[in-house]
């Protein structure tokens, strides 16, 4: 019983002895610089179509500006082109703007995982 006593007796003088670590101050996330001033890709765009006038138009149209598609999404109509060299992105988005079933055409935007939290504030 007594060697019982004088190990818990040391455990406490050991635990309480101790010293707590100091923590460093955490180092700050350095500022976020957009790529050459923008935060959207400056070759690429992300079209969608209606899905009852198809795809064809917008794949001939494509074809005609020889753009190259990145990727065709398969949960929803629209597919992630890349602008031939001889236009510009707003050129070549202007251009698919007048395409025969093309619903929209946006920007391939940039996200980075450590950009801060905007909150979206209500416009009225």
């Amino acid at each position: 019983m007594k060697n019982i006593l004088f190990c818990i007796g040391l455990l406490a003088l050991v635990t309480s002895c101790h010293a707590q670590k100091q923590l460093d101050p955490p180092t700050p996330l350095p500022e976020h610089q957009p790529i050459s001033g923008i935060d959207y890709s400056p070759t690429n765009l992300i079209i969608m179509y209606d899905a009852e006038i198809g795809k064809e138009p917008l794949l001939e149209a494509i074809r005609e500006i020889q753009a190259e598609i990145i990727y065709v999404y398969s949960i929803i109509t629209g597919m992630a082109i890349r602008k031939p060299e001889t236009m510009s992105l707003d050129a070549t988005k202007a251009y698919f703007e007048k395409v025969k079933g093309v619903v929209s055409v946006a920007y391939d935007h940039i996200y980075r995982l450590d950009d801060p939290i905007k909150p979206k504030l209500e416009e009225r």
